[in-house]
């Protein structure tokens, strides 16, 4: 294994456990901010606490390091954007005063936007006549609702259909992008609560623990599509590349870390959003599952529209849950269950990740097929570490360009 001669990668990674320990001890140890962690054991476990102020003078001083010392892009880059958006992880402990637009620009490298009513529109018409053929025609939130009925999964059956999607999804990456270690794995487990559908706990040694939540309404037609972003080819597969890389050692020590609300996280979740794209050439969507992604787009354009009114435009969370459920063809349970992610202190900004990154990633894997550069798409998003900016100069610099409709 590498380690950096210059140890920045080495303090980059004790920065991250000690932002940890600072947020943990102002917010809640239930906060996770170190996603994920794969390098020397001695780096976290050697870790000392300290202050808000005193690791903000740290996270400046090892800025100052990289400017002087790493020239070779995107790992300057990289570093600075993540840097900015650690010094924000502390100054949030700390109850500094910090603006939402601030925390999605700063925090994930992506602008604050909206969609444009005209494109929720041609995705509502997308979705109500796709719908219509499907259930009895009626209001759009009406036949959402019937749809969400009649693919209902029980909880029994989630994990044995999750494992097998997880099987041809494995199948797929490797005769369409490349070959996985023998000895990686995944396990799938029921949990009876939690704040999301499904999440991704990398152990290490090309592992994971894939997580279901069974509480939620989980659609059969939707678990190609979240089961691609966890496992083959998103959360899981680009985190084993990582490691893999890193016991070449052909990737520096930051590669063994994954931050939480920081830039890196809007590649990562654009990657995995993209599975289904990157993997449709062998696997295409079936019908039910095409309605069910197509729901699921129109919801995603909601609800940034619905955090911008929320955060930017001040609007009251019942404009915002009748914007939600109207718009979005939500039961006003469902609509009302947004809420306190989209309002949580912490999270709230998150969801531009979903949206921008996918945006980014999907617009650079077309254009590479396009221009036949898939191979520099795949060391891009597998070998390198990025964020938004120093991808968008990845496609600049082998001329593809990105679609102008962000969704």
């Amino acid at each position: 294994m590498t380690v950096d001669p210059d140890t920045i990668g080495e303090e980059y990674i004790r920065l991250g456990f000690q932002i940890d320990q600072v947020l943990k001890a102002a917010k809640g140890d239930d906060l996770i901010i170190v996603d994920n962690y794969f390098g020397p054991p001695e780096f976290k476990s050697e870790t000392i606490a300290v202050d808000g102020d005193e690791l903000r003078r740290a996270i400046r001083t090892l800025e100052g390091r990289v400017r002087k010392q790493i020239k070779e892009e995107p790992r300057r880059t990289f570093l600075l954007k993540q840097l900015a958006a650690m010094d924000l992880l502390v100054r949030f402990a700390l109850d500094d005063l910090i603006s939402f637009q601030e925390r999605v620009e700063t925090g994930l490298d992506v602008n604050v936007v909206t969609v444009p009513s005209e494109r929720i529109d041609e995705l509502t018409e997308v979705v109500t006549r796709a719908l219509s053929k499907k259930v009895l025609k009626g209001d759009l939130t009406s036949m959402a609702t019937s749809w969400r009925k009649q693919a209902m999964a029980t909880g029994s059956e989630i994990i044995p259909l999750a494992e097998e999607l997880a099987e041809q999804a494995r199948q797929a990456t490797q005769r369409l992008l490349f070959d996985l270690p023998d000895s990686e794995s995944l396990e799938f487990r029921a949990v009876p609560d939690a704040p999301w559908s499904a999440y991704n706990y990398y152990q290490g040694q090309f592992r994971s623990l894939i997580e279901i939540n069974i509480k939620l309404p989980q659609s059969k037609y939707g678990v190609w599509g979240w089961v691609t972003h966890e496992t083959y080819p998103g959360h899981h597969t680009q985190l084993l590349q990582q490691e893999l890389g890193y016991q070449r050692g052909t990737r520096h020590l930051e590669a063994c870390i994954a931050i939480i609300n920081t830039p890196e996280c809007t590649v990562a979740e654009g990657l995995a959003e993209a599975g289904i794209d990157l993997l449709a050439a062998d696997r295409p969507l079936t019908a039910p599952e095409k309605i069910t992604y197509q729901l699921k787009q129109l919801r995603r354009a909601v609800g940034i529209n619905a955090l911008v009114m929320l955060h930017e435009k001040q609007s009251s969370e019942v404009e915002v849950v009748n914007y939600i459920q109207e718009m979005g063809a939500f039961e006003e349970v469902y609509a009302k269950a947004r809420l306190p992610f989209m309002t949580d202190p912490m999270w709230a900004p998150y969801g531009f990740t979903y949206i921008f990154g996918a945006w980014l990633v999907k617009g650079f894997f077309h254009a590479a097929q396009e221009a036949h550069k898939v191979e520099e798409f795949l060391n891009a998003l597998y070998q390198e570490l990025h964020t938004p900016t120093t991808l968008k100069s990845r496609l600049q610099a082998l001329d593809l360009k990105l679609p102008k409709r962000l969704i």
